[in-house]
């Protein structure tokens, strides 16, 4: 049986990623990576926006490489590889499509299984402010559809409590309904506290969904 799995996550917080902090003021049309050079090397890349728009790029150290009239493409270049089209290679994984939206670096790619998931997600963790895993589609052996239940005992009330109430207030919606510290508000909690539990409760289910 094929163990891939299929990930679709989100990313905020990347000071080592231009193209993040470009698309809190510019609408960015498209994001193309080379995936990273290895963990000293950096990335380079390249990002398409309305030609509008291509004035406030002043700021950032990008390089107009093209434009037509409508649109221009900007190539970047980081000396980090602290940011998703830069750590995520190196657990083996090409990234499948990368796109920008409102400072946030939205990441697909395909895993070999949940344990090399886990670990991107740790390793992205440690670069950015935080990372929320959006879809996750499991290789399946036939076309027929599989029911997955989740077993509500293996989660503490506060790590359930935690997941409940972020999906209730819009935390994983896009554009965020919610943030970090307003769960942790509604929660009676410190905005760290709030972020443990949620970790360990995303990192239970992802368990169950994915071992079924």
């Amino acid at each position: 049986m094929t163990t891939g799995v299929h990930v679709e996550m989100v990313v905020d917080g990347i000071e080592a990623c231009p193209v993040g902090s470009i698309s809190e003021a510019s609408e960015v049309a498209s994001v193309h990576t080379d995936g990273g050079r290895g963990s000293d090397s950096g990335v380079v890349g390249e990002l398409t926006v309305d030609e509008a728009a291509a004035g406030g790029l002043s700021e950032h150290d990008t390089e107009l490489v093209f434009a037509d009239g409508s649109q221009s493409v900007h190539r970047f270049s980081t000396e980090s590889t602290d940011c998703p089209c830069g750590r995520i290679p190196d657990h083996g994984c090409p990234i499948r499509d990368v796109r920008a939206e409102s400072g946030s670096i939205h990441v697909s790619f395909v895993a070999q299984d949940v344990d090399v998931v886990q670990e991107i997600v740790t390793d992205l963790r440690s670069c950015s402010e935080t990372v929320r895993l959006r879809r996750l589609t499991q290789s399946a052996p036939d076309e027929g559809e599989q029911l997955l239940f989740v077993e509500r005992e293996a989660f503490t009330d506060r790590q359930y409590e935690a997941l409940a109430t972020a999906h209730e207030m819009g935390y994983f919606d896009r554009p965020r309904r919610a943030g970090n510290e307003e769960v942790a508000d509604r929660l009676g909690v410190s905005g760290a506290t709030f972020s443990e539990h949620l970790a360990v409760a995303q990192r239970k289910l992802l368990n169950q969904l994915l071992a079924a």
